[in-house]
């Protein structure tokens, strides 16, 4: 699109009171000085305007594909390959409309001569899915500023972001420690890592002999070690309605989070050879209590099975199709989740604790006498007076369900979350027959 922008109209009021000042007095100076603001009205009128044929946009999108919440940069190159130079070009990215923009801008305005490039750098903030990019607006002037062009142009490279829940997650392997398993049991035995010494046994096998023991004392001793072992391990995923809210426009929600926690904590757990199991609260599924229940299992086929629930669980009601039916008491589903544990077996219960239903949750499960762990996403801002009183509800929750003998890991916005899963999972597995390999 050309146009054409009337920038000098002052200069037509200037040039018309020179004129008639000039006259009016039969000054002669007056009358040739309107001739300066006509000239730059004469030159703003020829002047014209095109988006050359040689302007190319690249673009990169790194890294892809994201998980949820992750910092994504996105580069927009621009190459002037004509011959012209651009003395005022202005360039617009078709920033993804669900996505917020964390920092950087996706405009700029530069003179580009030939050969010439110019970046437009700035960071989103990725979201479950596929988000498009429109072509970028592409906005050049005339040398004089009045003739304007306006066009979009398509940039080549990535033309999307793509949001995975398992976009990080290692692969899987069915050898090697998959069927060791890497917790320590409390019970030492055969390992690598120092636990202890104890008398020697005639039916000890000589390479756990402590033979610096036996060098310093004259007594044989036999080395006992940390014992790994694997455990079942039961994942509950809240996915309630109230759980479908994020901390701004253009975020992740707590159930997008919540599901992608679940899955980096499925595949940690898988590859250190444990079995695990998967609910989903808060949707009406096919599984007892109207959960969406995958019994405990390993290996890649399991992982398949557990992402694709957690995918479909992070998509808000309104979103997947479904009517938006009253919200119900869901506490049934939680306590069903225990039921359907092994006996022994540990429960995570993946949510962002907004509301009191996590605190009874945690609660009901004590009854068990299972492990229980909560991973908590916090997706609550806290610049707003409202915000920081929804923040302290929040961490009055978390400290009521650690007073239940619950490990609570709060993963605040920042953290890194192998860090949040490692502080999750780095306990002492309790090694019972049911839970043993």
């Amino acid at each position: 699109m050309t146009g054409r922008r009337q920038r000098w109209g002052g200069g037509v009021a200037v040039a018309v009171v020179l004129v008639t000042a000039g006259i009016w007095n039969g000054s002669t100076t007056l009358v040739l000085a309107a001739v300066v603001p006509l000239a730059y009205l004469a030159y703003g009128a020829v002047s014209t305007a095109r988006v050359p044929e040689g302007l190319e946009l690249s673009r990169t999108v790194e890294p892809s594909p994201a998980p949820p919440g992750r910092p994504v940069d996105v580069t927009l190159t621009v190459t002037n390959d004509s011959e012209r130079t651009l003395s005022d070009l202005r360039v617009a990215d078709g920033v993804p409309r669900n996505l917020a923009v964390l920092s950087g801008s996706p405009r700029l305005g530069a003179t580009l001569g030939p050969g010439d490039t110019v970046a437009v750098e700035y960071t989103l903030v990725a979201r479950r899915g596929d988000h498009d990019f429109d072509p970028p607006t592409v906005r050049v002037r005339g040398t004089g500023g009045g003739a304007v062009a306006t066009m979009e142009r398509p940039a080549t490279g990535a033309d999307r972001v793509v949001c995975r829940l398992d976009a990080d997650a290692p692969p899987l392997d069915d050898r090697g420690a998959r069927r060791i398993g890497q917790l320590a049991s409390e019970d030492p035995g055969d390992g690598v890592t120092f636990h202890s010494t104890r008398e020697y046994e005639s039916t000890d096998p000589a390479a756990r002999i402590d033979w610096r023991h036996y060098a310093k004392r004259g007594e044989l001793a036999t080395v006992n070690y940390d014992r790994p072992v694997s455990t079942t391990v039961v994942l509950v995923l809240d996915a309630r309605p109230p759980c479908h809210v994020a901390a701004g426009p253009g975020r992740p929600t707590a159930a997008e989070l919540g599901a992608y926690a679940a899955t980096r904590a499925l595949t940690a757990l898988l590859r250190g050879g444990h079995d695990v199991g998967v609910a989903v609260a808060g949707r009406e599924g096919d599984g007892p209590a109207g959960l969406h229940w995958l019994p405990p299992g390993g290996g890649r086929e399991q992982r398949a099975r557990a992402t694709d629930l957690f995918r479909a669980a992070s998509v808000a009601r309104e979103e997947s199709g479904k009517s938006d039916a009253p919200d119900g008491d869901y506490g049934f589903q939680f306590r069903k989740a225990a039921e359907l544990a092994p006996t022994r077996s540990q429960l995570v219960l993946v949510s962002p604790a907004l509301d009191d239903a996590t605190v009874s949750a945690v609660e009901t499960w004590a009854a068990f006498d299972q492990p229980r762990t909560l991973l908590s996403p916090d997706v609550v801002g806290s610049n707003t007076v409202s915000g920081r009183i929804e923040s302290l509800q929040r961490r009055t929750r978390l400290a009521r369900c650690q007073a239940t003998g619950t490990r609570t890991i709060d993963w605040r916005r920042g953290t890194p979350l192998p860090v949040a899963l490692e502080a999750a999972f780095a306990v002492e597995a309790r090694a019972t027959v049911g839970g043993e390999r």
